[in-house]
């Protein structure tokens, strides 16, 4: 049950007529009359730093949207609390800005509102044009007696506005709006969502480290298992996931293997229940390549079993893709004549199936949960219209029912919409590979030494994982897995909530995902983690509430490789000690991309620094045991944000966000020092 709370009107002149108007949403006086709910092709985040002050909107904060790149179109959705029954005029207003210059707005820089009934699919838009750009603009959008379709009324009412940015503008690059102070000419009543149910699936890997076990799958596993003599690799998974169970039991859980991995037709399990059923004979295959034999995937299952009785939460990494994607020419005509004989060519349904029925099994054994790799091309030999992303949505969406209906308790996280962490006026932030940590290649060398990376953050960007995929950003395009900018940013921000909630409606675990080489599968790249940095990623991470998964690799006999067991077997070592983590430091010379060089925490002026600041972390105010001519804040862009003058005493900085920022210190003697000032 919703709480409802009634506000009081204000008026404002329209045209030539007073209307009575009623404040339905504003971050600043925390209004929210009608609830924001969804976004399409853009992100909508609320309490963002003002662009503009000295304009018509003096509010402090507001709500901003950043609409993606090469789209046309973006949208903000909100529920309105109280239907709109009558076919009367409506008016809605609002101030909004867009962030290009006024010069180079067009004929095409549009705002546009919509009102619909969700459940009809009934709606009307009206379309005004920016005047100014970067600068504060006041829209009235006017729905006159008649405009909207009388069967929308006659179900239940419209129920809907959202604003549309930019509709059938082209931009290559992120654009970004800022809305407020939305009004409209119906009372509407503030609503107050319930507090989300504590999600138990959340709490699967609460707290958890883990490692990876790479089995192989399809044929391919029939090759790594058999001797030498016979051609094969002589692989031993069995010793190897008795290892993982045995030397460390701290470790909370282990991904292994439901496919291959990339290539979705290469399943470590044979027989499936639903193919048998489908094609009518027992133990049938869609084809040999795609499964190992039957004494052969008794592997998998013995690797399971041990690693459910030396006591980890087992996760089966299965990848999205179409089998006819990656397989052999023969192998993929196999799949496509399976789809079009028993599916009637609708490949979404063959391939649930096909997954259900290995999920069933996999479920028998006990296994907790499913990492689905290459879920943003999840689907089948028959994709739907490009543009059609409702189908596409749908697809995803049936086949993660079909896992929980298959698989009631288990946790699943999709690979799909990463997020990254932006500055305050939305810009990505990246780090400068002139740094210490350069970009790595495949080979674990330097790739692009003038890439620049962004800084990935675990965000719940789907409605369906219980934990995020935690997948970095794919090596050879930047960081290399232990970079300073993931403690920094990304494993702070899993310390300041180790819970991120998709759209007020689905709690997902925060879990990073770190390959422990240069690479995700081979040992023959350079290990990136020393012990400590490793422990304290995990320990950090751990502490919070969050989980880490490294990806370890399996070695030429079948078990992890001796210079990633000595790390692994540190991490056992600390946590049954439940020791203190080293601290960490910003490595000398790296920096952000934009940051003046010389405000890195590592820089001498900051270890030399001959004062102090209290308290730090700061929340609202700090004073300083130096004697100053002027002090200056900036953000980790190097932004010159506050400035105090030597008559002051006391120096407050309530309006920041949190984070970190730096302050720089004059003397009268014309000497510099920085120091890390940290903002609760």
């Amino acid at each position: 049950m919703k709480l409802k709370l009634y506000i009081i009107s204000t008026l404002f002149l329209l045209g030539n007529e007073m209307h009575s108007q009623f404040l339905w949403y504003e971050n600043e006086t925390t209004a929210e009359n009608i609830l924001q709910t969804s976004s399409l092709n853009g992100t909508f985040s609320i309490n963002e730093t003002n662009p503009d002050t000295n304009g018509i909107n003096t509010n402090e904060v507001t709500s901003k949207f950043v609409r993606e790149s090469d789209v046309t179109k973006g949208f903000s959705y909100f529920e309105l609390s109280q239907n709109l029954l009558e076919d009367v005029t409506y008016t809605i207003s609002l101030k909004a800005y867009v962030d290009i210059p006024t010069v180079d707005l067009s004929d095409i820089d549009r705002i546009r509102l919509y009102i619909e009934n969700t459940t009809t699919g009934d709606l009307k838009a009206v379309t005004l044009n920016f005047s100014k750009g970067q600068e504060w603009e006041e829209f009235s959008f006017v729905f006159n007696e008649g405009d909207l379709p009388s069967d929308g009324f006659l179900e239940d009412g419209y129920n809907q506005i959202y604003i549309g940015y930019g509709n059938g503008q082209e931009s290559t690059s992120d654009v970004t709006y800022y809305v407020d102070q939305i009004y409209g000419s119906v009372l509407q009543e503030q609503i107050v969502p319930e507090p989300l149910e504590e999600d138990p699936l959340v709490d699967v890997l609460k707290g958890s480290w883990g490692g990876r076990f790479y089995v192989r799958g399809g044929e391919d596993l029939d090759e790594y298992v058999a001797s030498e003599a016979d051609g094969g690799k002589a692989y031993d998974y069995i010793a190897g996931a008795q290892e993982m169970a045995n030397n460390y039991p701290t470790m909370g859980h282990v991904m292994t293997n439901g496919t291959n991995n990339a290539n979705s037709q290469l399943w470590t399990l044979r027989t499936n229940p639903n193919v048998d059923t489908v094609m009518g004979a027992e133990n049938s295959v869609v084809d040999e390549e795609f499964v190992p034999s039957l004494e052969n995937e008794q592997i998998i299952i013995d690797v399971i079993n041990i690693l459910k009785t030396g006591g980890k939460k087992v996760i089966l990494y299965v990848n999205s893709l179409s089998p006819a994607s990656r397989a052999t020419e023969e192998g993929a005509v196999a799949w496509n004549n399976y789809v079009d004989t028993y599916f009637e060519g609708d490949g979404h349904a063959a391939w649930m199936n096909y997954c259900e029925g290995y999920i069933k099994r996999f479920t028998e054994l006990g296994v907790d949960g499913y990492w689905f790799d290459a879920f943003g091309s999840y689907n089948s030999n028959k994709q739907p219209e490009e543009d059609d992303e409702v189908s596409t949505f749908e697809q995803r969406a049936e086949f993660i029912q079909m896992v929980r209906n298959a698989a009631p308790n288990t946790m699943i996280s999709t690979n799909i919409d990463k997020d990254s962490f932006v500055d305050e006026n939305g810009d990505l932030m990246k780090v400068d590979t002139d740094g210490i940590d350069e970009a790595v290649g495949v080979d674990g060398t330097d790739d692009d030494p003038n890439r620049d990376y962004a800084i990935i953050k675990m965000t719940a960007t789907n409605p369906w994982s219980d934990f995020t995929a935690g997948h970095i950003t794919p090596l050879g395009q930047g960081a290399p897995p232990n970079s300073w900018a993931y403690e920094e940013f990304t494993v702070s921000d899993i310390e300041e909530s180790s819970i991120s909630i998709y759209e007020n409606e689905k709690q997902t675990l925060k879990h990073l995902f770190l390959p422990i080489r240069a690479t995700w599968s081979s040992e023959r790249s350079d290990l990136m983690f020393d012990n400590d940095q490793a422990y304290r990623f995990a320990k950090r991470i751990t502490d919070a509430g969050g989980a880490v998964t490294f990806s370890n690799t399996t070695s030429t006999d079948g078990t992890t490789s001796d210079d990633e067991v000595e790390i692994l077997t540190f991490l056992n070592e600390q946590f049954e000690l439940n020791a203190e983590a080293t601290v960490y430091e910003r490595p000398l010379g790296a920096f952000l991309v934009g940051e003046n060089e010389s405000l890195s925490t590592n820089s001498n002026e900051l270890t030399d620094s001959t004062f102090t600041i209290y308290p730090n972390p700061v929340k609202d105010s700090f004073k300083i045991s130096k004697d100053f001519v002027s002090i200056f804040i900036y953000n980790i862009s190097g932004q010159e944000l506050l400035k105090f003058s030597e008559d002051q005493t006391d120096f407050n900085i309530s309006k920041l966000n949190t984070g970190v920022y730096f302050l720089k210190v004059n003397d009268n003697k014309g000497n510099s020092n920085f120091i890390k000032l940290i903002k609760e």
